[in-house]
C-alpha cells in the first residue's frame, strides 16, 4: 500500500458500473466524513485501475484530501469482476434489482474463470480420464463450459441461499440489463435503483427492442423526478402501432358451455385469504394457553410444526423475490 497522496488513476467504464451509485444524501456524507477526518480506506486498484473506491477517488482530487492507494492482483478481468461483485454484495442497503444484478454478473464471470481452469487441467474437478474429452478454450458452447455454469450455480446459489436456477436466471437478467445500457445508459440505473419497477421477463423483452424504442422510453420516465414508475404505466400510450380497424363481426356461435376464465392470482389469494387465520389461532394461543402446565411432548410438537411453518414462510417469500 502506497503512502498518502496523490496518483492519477485509470476508471474502467464496466467496473465502475458494478459499484452501486451512492444517492445524494449519502455522497454528501461521505464528503463531509472525509473532510473531518481524512481518506482512512485505500483507493483499491488492479493494474492501475480502480476496482473500488471510485467516489473517494474523485471527493479527494476534488476537495485535495491526500488518500493510500492499494493494489491487488487478478489472473483476469473476470477475477477482478467476480472480486467488485464479492465486495458489494457484501454490503448494505442494496436493492433487491441490484442484488439479482450482481449475482448474475458474478456467475457469467466465475463461470468463465471456472471453464478456463478446466482446460487447463488445474482444476480439482477434472479427471485425468477426462482430459481428452475436454472442449477447444475458445468454444463456450461445448460440455466443460456447461458444466463449469452448472458448478458455478449450486455454489453461488448456496453462498446466496437462493436456487442454483435463479442464479443462472440471474445470469440472464444482468446480460439484458448490460444490453439496455448499450441502447440507453440512464435507464439502467433506475431499474437497478428501484425507482423503475420493471419485471424479469419484462426486462428480457426490453432488452430485445429496438434502440430508437428503448431511448423513448428511458426519456419518457426521466431521471428519478418521479417515483417508483412502473413498466405497465410507461408502456401506456407508448406504442406507435396503428390503431386496430373494426371489421365485419364475426358470424355468432351458440354457446354450449363457458368456462370459467384461468385466474393466475387464484392460488396467492387463496392463500393470502387463509392465512389471518393462522395468525389469529397463533395468537390467540399464545395468550390463552398456560404454557407452565402444558406437557413438554405437546410443546415439542407445536414448535416443531411453527419451525416448518416458518421454513416454508422463508421458501415463498423467496420464490416471490426471484420471479419479481
Amino acid at each position: 500500500m502506497t503512502d498518502k497522496g496523490y496518483k492519477r488513476l485509470n476508471i474502467d467504464a464496466e467496473f465502475k458500473t458494478l459499484i452501486r451509485p451512492l444517492r445524494r444524501d449519502e455522497y454528501a456524507q461521505l464528503e463531509a466524513n472525509l473532510v473531518l477526518g481524512g481518506c482512512r480506506e485505500p483507493i483499491i486498484t488492479w493494474h492501475e485501475t480502480i476496482v473500488d473506491g471510485h467516489n473517494r477517488y474523485e471527493i479527494c482530487n476534488r476537495l485535495h484530501i491526500p488518500y493510500a492507494v492499494q493494489e491487488i492482483e487478478f489472473d483476469s478481468r473476470e477475477e477482478a469482476i467476480v472480486w467488485i461483485c464479492n465486495n458489494q454484495l457484501g454490503r448494505r442497503n442494496i436493492t433487491e434489482e441490484t442484488r439479482k444484478y450482481l449475482i448474475g454478473r458474478q456467475y457469467e464471470a466465475e463461470k468463465l474463470v471456472g471453464y478456463r481452469r478446466n482446460t487447463d487441467g488445474h482444476n480439482q474437478y477434472t479427471r485425468s480420464d477426462d482430459l481428452d474429452e475436454i472442449d477447444d478454450p475458445h468454444d463456450m458452447s461445448g460440455k466443460e463450459y456447461r458444466e463449469s455454469g452448472r458448478r458455478t450455480a449450486n455454489r453461488l446459489g448456496k453462498k446466496y441461499h437462493v436456487s442454483s436456477g435463479a442464479v443462472q436466471k440471474y445470469g440472464k437478467y444482468s446480460e439484458a440489463l448490460d444490453t439496455i445500457a448499450e441502447k440507453a445508459p440512464d435507464l439502467v440505473p433506475q431499474i437497478l435503483s428501484g425507482n423503475y419497477k420493471i419485471s424479469h421477463n419484462n426486462v428480457v423483452a426490453l432488452s430485445m427492442m429496438e434502440a430508437e424504442e428503448v431511448q423513448k422510453l428511458s426519456t419518457k420516465i426521466g431521471h428519478g423526478a418521479t417515483p417508483f414508475i412502473r413498466y405497465s404505466e410507461s408502456r401506456k400510450d407508448f406504442s406507435d402501432e396503428p390503431a386496430m380497424k373494426p371489421g365485419p363481426k364475426p358470424p355468432e356461435i351458440p354457446v354450449i358451455k363457458i368456462m370459467p376464465a384461468f385466474d393466475p392470482d387464484a392460488e396467492v389469494t387463496r392463500l393470502t385469504l387463509t392465512i389471518p387465520s393462522w395468525t389469529s389461532s397463533i395468537e390467540r394461543t399464545r395468550v390463552t394457553a398456560d404454557l407452565s402446565t402444558v406437557s413438554l411432548a405437546a410443546k415439542d410438537q407445536l414448535e416443531s410444526a411453527l419451525g416448518l411453518l416458518q421454513s416454508k414462510v422463508q421458501e415463498m417469500i423467496r420464490s416471490i423475490k426471484e420471479d419479481s
